[in-house]
């Protein structure tokens, strides 16, 4: 057998693997005496037939292809031992000729980075300053799920609560159909039916009203898309919101305040924690993206931007599943394909990767490595937060491939922590952290969950009596 390489762009090589005219035509004949082990070959007894005779009951393509079904893995391998690069994914077969026989294989290579003067980037940590706007619409939250709904006698309208019943038929179809339903009048919202909303506004208490309304063209439910519905609605009720006035009874109201000032600074304070942690958690991209613009060279095949894409998808996959629900359902409502989705996760995941690799390659230069008894505090750590639930998860933790993954974590966090060192300037030189380069034992699986950028949490100190969170602070 005789192996040659040709290097290509983008972290790939061609390799070529050539068999002599000899040891091909045995293996050819090794298939087609195992075919006729198997099948009738007319005018022979099973594993009587001549070679000729076998090509010409199931074809001379039929039998290259079975025999290179059986031994081109094999080939493969043999070749993979006499190359002079490190294969990052599976090679892809990408042409065979049979005279003489050639197999070339596309074998994605390992990346290569260089990061030139990563230890010069600099970036300030910028928070984002808590303004009177900010407070005064979390106060205005706080108020807002403070209020209650008190009756009126008045003709609804938009922002009042309603009671009804309804039911919406497409024909003889029953759509939905619900009695007792509480419901905000929101201009906003399209559930049942778009306009169901505006459609309600102006009816009083007692009334009835037969209306139709027709769902959009693109409605995910298809079997409802384009139709037009009857909808039937009785109305109980009218209620509006009575908010309370913003000052010491609404603070004290909310938690251990005495005064508004005092609600007011606890709040300050709960917002200005969270831009922290938002710049926080946003300063490892930020440094990396600086780090990544001023790289001499960040090359990698481009199966590997597939492989995170796919990852991504798989993710994603997983979070729908813990929710009940079913990626490809998911998708059918959105009308796309896996294959279209996955495109859409291209450009995300063509980043997460650049800082992947960034991250593997700092924490080598930096002599970065995690020891077997971080390993075990780690998951025993984690075991512990477990309890007693979760069995499959504390059975992965305790297998090599859980401790490995948590050794990738822990690597990462390190790695994340000494870029943000970096950044700010506070780091060592390099000399005095590690004394050889070669040192370093850095185990980065390329297909550890979670992206590499995300940053390490930041925890700041709490006001001594939170204020109610809201998502609508910020």
């Amino acid at each position: 057998m005789k192996v040659t390489t040709e290097r290509l762009e983008q972290c790939q090589v061609n390799v070529f693997i050539e068999l002599e005219a000899a040891e091909v035509d045995k293996k050819l004949r090794q298939t087609a005496r195992n075919i006729s082990l198997k099948f009738n070959v007319p005018g022979y007894r099973r594993g009587h037939a001549p070679f000729a005779a076998v090509i010409r009951k199931f074809g001379q393509e039929a039998i290259q292809q079975e025999a290179l079904d059986g031994f081109g893995e094999e080939l493969y391998d043999r070749a993979l031992q006499e190359l002079p690069y490190e294969p990052y994914q599976p090679g892809e077969l990408k042409d065979v000729e049979w005279d003489p026989f050639r197999m070339t294989v596309v074998l994605p290579i390992k990346p290569e980075v260089d990061l030139g003067d990563y230890r010069a980037v600099r970036v300030p940590l910028e928070v984002m300053p808590v303004t009177d706007e900010q407070i005064e619409a979390y106060l205005a939250q706080v108020q807002g799920e403070q209020a209650q709904w008190v009756p009126v006698e008045r003709p609804a309208a938009l922002g009042d609560q309603v009671v009804i019943d309804s039911e919406g038929k497409i024909g003889d179809k029953e759509v939905w159909s619900e009695e007792g339903h509480e419901m905000v009048l929101d201009a906003k919202d399209s559930a049942p039916v778009p306009g169901f909303h505006q459609a309600i506004a102006g009816m009083s208490a007692g009334e009835d009203k037969v209306f139709a309304l027709t769902f959009p063209q693109d409605d995910p439910q298809k079997d409802v898309a384009g139709n037009e519905v009857t909808c039937r609605v009785h109305l109980h009720a009218v209620k509006e919101q009575n908010l309370l006035p913003i000052d010491d009874e609404l603070a004290m109201m909310v938690g251990d305040y005495d005064t508004l000032d005092a609600l007011t600074a606890a709040v300050r304070q709960r917002l200005e924690t969270e831009a922290q942690q938002k710049a926080g958690g946003e300063y490892v991209d930020n440094v990396l993206e600086a780090m990544i613009d001023k790289a001499v060279k960040i090359e990698y095949p481009p199966q590997a931007v597939d492989r995170e894409a796919d990852l991504a998808l798989n993710r994603m996959e997983q979070n729908l599943a813990a929710s009940g629900i079913k990626l490809d359902v998911y998708l059918k409502m959105m009308g796309k394909t896996r294959d279209a989705y996955k495109l859409e996760f291209r450009p995300a995941a063509e980043g997460r990767l650049k800082k992947r690799l960034a991250l593997i390659d700092i924490a080598k230069k930096e002599g970065l490595k995690v020891e077997s008894e971080e390993i075990e505090a780690e998951v025993n750590r984690l075991g512990q937060m477990l309890g007693g639930q979760a069995g499959d998860m504390r059975e992965f933790l305790a297998s090599a491939e859980g401790h490995l993954s948590v050794a990738d974590d822990l690597i990462m966090a390190k790695v994340q922590e000494r870029v943000i060192q970096i950044a700010k300037g506070e780091g060592l030189p390099l000399e005095v952290e590690t004394e050889v380069e070669a040192q370093a034992e850095v185990k980065v699986e390329s297909e550890a969950e979670g992206s590499a950028a995300e940053a390490p949490s930041h925890d700041e100190a709490q006001p001594q009596a939170e204020p109610p969170a809201s998502s609508e602070a910020n």
